[in-house]
């Protein structure tokens, strides 16, 4: 089939540098971007190789340089958008990764979530550092933060509308030998959540808040980022700790960084509300235009 671009999108391929990837790698992560250009980019999954390209490939995809050491053992081709995969090798959709030493169950089966998003890593990596007490976890999807946080030994609420997500992320939290009444797993609306926690008094040390874009919500109550942020923010800032830390991560095209720290910065003084706004952290393998909007407010009462 011609290619609508007129090349191969895989010559315009860069691979991570031996020195990026060895840095990755002894943080004992597995899941990682591996290669990215225009139109197309290599992720590494544990052992797998996953190709997504915006067009079909007139030439089969490069293999690792021989810099990096590496072979995977499975390789998929993926289109954007195709309800199909190819192997080109192996033939499982299922690996289990490593992030900063933590596992997690991956999938990926097109049209479903890997169930990890490794341009979150340094994020999750300074929540560590930041060794919560109790976390809030709001979208928690497969639960990723939730898992970083128990690791620590925090208490965690994950939340999501999606039971399919959260069964996933109880998944990776015993993967982790972690379990226990301190982990709760709520699937419900968020928006109907935070008041309620706010009404029974609980509080938390670190709240992640990364929204959908979009989704249909529950009861018929479509969720849009758009007129959603602000109030979600309002609801979620009475529940932190004195020094208490929120991530606000918002992964939409409209939305940079700049113009997110603008918003943010506007609501705070609005409110009168004491606390410093920090950037969020870019994993090095992630170029800055694929890296979800991210900054961190830390309460100062």
């Amino acid at each position: 089939m011609p290619n609508p671009l007129g090349k191969s999108p895989a010559q315009d391929l860069q691979w991570l540098s031996a020195k990026v990837w060895e840095q990755i790698l002894a943080s004992n992560t597995t899941a990682f971007l591996a290669a990215y250009g225009a139109g197309i980019r290599a992720e590494r999954w544990g052992s797998a190789l996953r190709w997504i390209s915006s067009a079909p490939l007139v030439t089969p995809p490069p293999s690792p340089p021989p810099s990096l050491s590496w072979q995977p053992t499975t390789i998929l081709f993926q289109e954007d958008l195709n309800p199909t995969a190819t192997f080109l090798l192996g033939e499982t959709f299922q690996q289990e990764v490593n992030e900063l030493g933590l596992h997690y169950a991956i999938d990926l089966s097109p049209n479903i979530s890997p169930g990890l998003f490794p341009d979150q890593r340094e994020n999750r990596l300074h929540l560590k550092s930041l060794r919560p007490a109790r976390l809030l976890n709001l979208f928690a999807h497969t639960c990723a933060f939730g898992v970083l946080a128990a690791s620590v030994g925090a208490e965690t609420l994950n939340i999501d509308s999606s039971s399919r997500s959260l069964a996933r992320g109880k998944a990776n939290y015993q993967l982790n030998h972690l379990g226990g009444s301190t982990h709760r797993f709520w699937t419900e609306d968020v928006r109907r959540v935070l008041p309620r926690l706010a009404r029974r008094g609980e509080t938390f040390d670190a709240i992640i808040l990364d929204p959908p874009t979009f989704s249909h919500g529950g009861r018929g109550r479509a969720f849009r980022i758009h007129r959603e942020l602000e109030p979600l923010l309002l609801a979620c800032l009475p529940l932190l700790t004195a020094r208490g830390s929120l991530l606000l991560s918002i992964n939409q095209a409209e939305t940079t960084p700049t113009n997110l720290h603008s918003m943010v910065r506007e609501i705070l003084q609005r409110e009168a509300f004491p606390a410093q706004i920090l950037p969020g952290h870019r994993p090095e393998d992630i170029p800055p235009e694929r890296m979800p909007s991210t900054l961190w407010i830390v309460r100062q009462d």
